[in-house]
């Protein structure tokens, strides 16, 4: 019995994983149903150097063609982008004025979101003269973005992380 409980724990965190768990309800052992709601209250996507964006926000800062952005679209219920959060901050440290690191919410700023043609959470967008200059889709590591903007912002060496890209 042990076995089967930590199979079917093992799917539920699988399912969560690949899930929003907005979209997921657990049965209780009474046959109650839980209903697993977001926590925008995760300290691990506490606001730090990096701004959060409104819809309305976000296209003003598109206006501003002088200085380039680093965008990191992420979900509140998205464990790699909580992962991902402290790595942006760094980021935004490290650059300072040279580069706008901003995030939005996919769920607060759907629109944005498919616009952008986010398909996977967190994706990192980066941005210059009103223009997705690259995309990337997954939880990045602060040397890995900063490796990125360099080489396409500041003209830095390719990153190992696009050698195998043509």
């Amino acid at each position: 019995a042990s076995r089967a409980v930590m199979q079917h724990l093992c799917w539920l965190v699988l399912a969560a994983c690949i899930t929003p768990l907005h979209a997921l309800a657990l049965t209780a052992a009474g046959g109650q149903r839980l209903a697993l709601r977001p926590s925008s209250r995760s300290p691990a996507l506490a606001m730090g150097a990096v701004r959060q964006v409104t819809t309305e926000e976000f296209e003003a800062e598109l206006q501003d063609c002088a200085t380039p952005i680093l965008l990191d679209v992420f979900a509140v219920w998205c464990g790699p982008c909580q992962l991902m959060a402290p790595e942006m901050d760094k980021v935004a440290e490290h650059y300072g004025d040279r580069c706008r690191v901003l995030k939005i919410d996919a769920d607060d700023e759907a629109e944005v979101a498919d616009t952008l043609q986010v398909r996977g959470l967190p994706t990192v967008l980066l941005i210059n003269d009103m223009s997705v200059v690259m995309r990337a889709e997954g939880a990045l590591m602060a040397d890995e973005l900063k490796e990125i903007v360099d080489f396409h912002f500041f003209g830095g060496p390719k990153p190992s992380l696009l050698e195998s890209e043509q």
